[in-house]
């Protein structure tokens, strides 16, 4: 297999992809750091990482509050003189991989060799019928989602790999081939949706992870490229749970996955892919079993993922989710990202949550106004909100709204 690295001055950086030709035995059972801000080094790094038999700890760079936290560390990269003396020495892993932070700081989740064997297992077995042939990535390989689906998977298939480090969806028309796997975000689907150009991409495949892919995005661009999108529903704990096509509104539990619910329905996940350690200042221990915060509603052997908990807004009775309310916000005129979060602790609320709004904005907009529009679209409801307008809302490297401290 090779891995091709398509830059933007046209030329193609190719490397073939052998195990003799990146073990390095001075690797084995070390503990290193992998935080390049390329793709290209970073995808390298791990090639190198999984085939040394090293212990690798992956981080976004400009996560400062995250870089900081981990310099105390003080853990060394591959090209540096390595001090075994650390807390993972003796840690049963192979990657460590931190969450993005969108609903506060970063848990690490310690991923062992097996934890990703059993999952890339059953990503082979789902994506069979596709006959892939080559994997385009246009995601960062540090999070579990594009390490699963755009190096272990090829990799452990011997399909190529074809990476850009700024992969705009004009250029991912001009280099998408027949038998393609295209590895992506809610947020390229929808920049490809507004551009111009369309292509029939019948024989290829996209596969969406890292947040919620609105039905509405899914059907234009299912229509519009004439492709399926399937969509992954997971964590960085607890690896893939469920997955969905286009635009259907329920989750199919994947294979190997147990789920259930808890008396509040918050799904309950029991998986060969969760890391039974995750770091948060110190090690817990899960027993590959995890109590999440998302709201759910199963409907024989299928679900509808409702939001987090933490994320339901209760109204007169019913429940939305502050991802839809998000959604609303972002389809208005002069608001470029919302975020909503359920306010329980206002003493002045007796009946119903406070939503605490807050709006990447040029314009000025009151309360008044927010809360017209999103009337007009939830039905004519009353509700208080505390509105914030900001200059900008954090985002990671796949779009993903940060959380606001």
């Amino acid at each position: 297999m090779t891995l091709k690295v398509f830059n933007d001055n046209g030329s193609i950086n190719e490397y073939e992809i052998k195990k003799e030709l990146f073990f390095d035995k001075e690797c084995f059972n070390k503990v290193s750091y992998i935080a390049s801000s390329k793709k290209e080094t970073n995808v390298l790094n791990m090639i190198k990482s999984y085939f040394s038999g090293a212990k690798s700890i992956l981080f976004d760079e400009t996560n400062k509050a995250l870089s900081d936290s981990l310099d105390k560390l003080n853990i060394k990269e591959f090209n540096e003189p390595r001090d075994n003396e650390n807390i993972f020495y003796d840690k049963d892993f192979m990657f460590l991989y931190f969450s993005s932070g969108s609903t506060g700081f970063p848990s690490g989740a310690l991923k062992t060799k097996e934890n990703i064997l059993e999952e890339v297992e059953v990503i082979t077995s789902s994506l069979k019928e596709f006959n892939i042939k080559r994997v385009i990535v246009t995601v960062p390989f540090l999070q579990l989602y594009g390490s699963l689906y755009g190096l272990f998977f090829p990799l452990l298939n011997g399909i190529d790999i074809i990476l850009k480090e700024h992969f705009l969806p004009h250029d991912l028309l001009d280099i998408i081939d027949d038998n393609s796997l295209v590895v992506t975000t809610p947020l390229y689907i929808k920049a490809l949706n507004r551009i111009n150009e369309s292509k029939d991409l019948s024989k290829s495949l996209f596969v969406s992870s890292t947040g919620p892919l609105f039905a509405d995005d899914a059907k234009e661009f299912n229509e519009k490229f004439s492709t399926d999108i399937l969509q992954i529903f997971g964590s960085t704990e607890t690896g893939g749970i469920s997955y969905k096509f286009n635009d259907d509104s329920l989750w199919t539990t994947t294979p190997k996955v147990i789920t259930s619910t808890n008396e509040k329905n918050e799904l309950k996940v029991e998986s060969p892919f969760i890391s039974n350690l995750i770091y948060e200042n110190e090690f817990k221990i899960t027993d590959y079993k995890i109590q999440t915060f998302d709201y759910v509603e199963f409907y024989e052997n299928k679900f509808k993922l409702i939001g987090r908990s933490s994320q339901i807004l209760k109204i007169a009775g019913k429940r939305y989710s502050t991802i839809q309310i998000e959604n609303i916000l972002e389809e208005v005129d002069g608001i470029e990202k919302a975020v909503v979060f359920v306010n329980s602790n206002e003493k002045n609320s007796l009946k119903d949550e406070v939503l605490d709004i807050t709006i990447e904005s040029k314009q000025e907009f009151l309360a008044k106004d927010i809360r017209k529009i999103l009337q007009s679209e939830l039905s004519n409801i009353k509700f208080s909100i505390n509105l914030k307008i900001v200059d900008k809302i954090k985002t990671s490297v796949v779009g993903k709204k940060l959380a606001i401290q």
